[in-house]
């Protein structure tokens, strides 16, 4: 709610803001800094009585642009890690990745996202005005643990972990397609506050995330 709220305001104020449109001109370059709330929905399959969920985080996206035409860039970036979680209580028991675990006692799971890179596209409307839309898509390099910290006894795969522990029961990386579109306003003649969406995969999993960003034309 506060990231709705936080992103309306901001809206409010460029909007008031003097502009001046530019295209871009081929081989001109681009900086996006910017904030994403992301979903991550890799815990949810422990939805169940019992069980507590924050499935949500805010990372950071720091983003390199190329312009090839002034409507059309390459882009490379970096999403900083993300951090998800969920707690079991006692007497819980289910299936997790395709093995049985069940709980006598508290665990709390949390999925640890590190550092993302992307590779990919970006298409923008051509410029009649401040307002533009775009859409964006490309490759999404990750890597992900999956980290029980347990206090009494927790079996995973038949085998029993009992007193207070830490373990990383899983791992992966790998890379998914990733899409996006938003809007972009234009603040004088290199500037724009750019509002967007973003849809991915991690570990077979959907994550989303809605966000702000502020880019800068070289």
């Amino acid at each position: 709610m506060k990231s709705k709220l936080s992103c309306l305001i901001l809206f409010s104020i460029v909007s008031t803001l003097p502009f001046t449109v530019s295209a871009a001109e081929p081989g001109e370059t681009s900086l996006t800094l910017g904030m994403l709330n992301i979903t991550d929905e890799s815990l949810d399959v422990l939805a169940g009585t019992g069980v507590t969920i924050d499935d949500s985080d805010t990372v950071t996206n720091i983003t390199g642009g190329f312009y090839v035409s002034p409507n059309l860039s390459l882009e490379a970036g970096i999403i900083t890690g993300a951090e998800v979680s969920a707690s079991v209580s006692d007497g819980d028991s289910g299936t997790l990745y395709g093995k049985t675990y069940s709980v006598s006692g508290t665990i709390s799971i949390t999925a640890k996202t590190d550092p993302s890179y992307l590779f990919g596209v970006k298409y923008s409307s051509p410029e009649s005005g401040p307002l533009s839309v775009y859409g964006k898509g490309g490759m999404l390099f990750w890597n992900v643990n999956y980290i029980a910290s347990a206090s009494g006894t927790v079996t995973y795969d038949g085998t029993a972990y009992s007193g207070s522990s830490s373990l990383t029961f899983h791992s992966a990386d790998g890379h998914d397609p990733y899409f996006g579109w938003g809007m972009s306003y234009a603040i004088g003649k290199d500037n724009s506050i750019n509002f967007d969406y973003m849809l991915s995969e991690v570990n077979d999993t959907d994550i989303s995330g809605y966000g702000f960003s502020w880019v800068r034309n070289f």
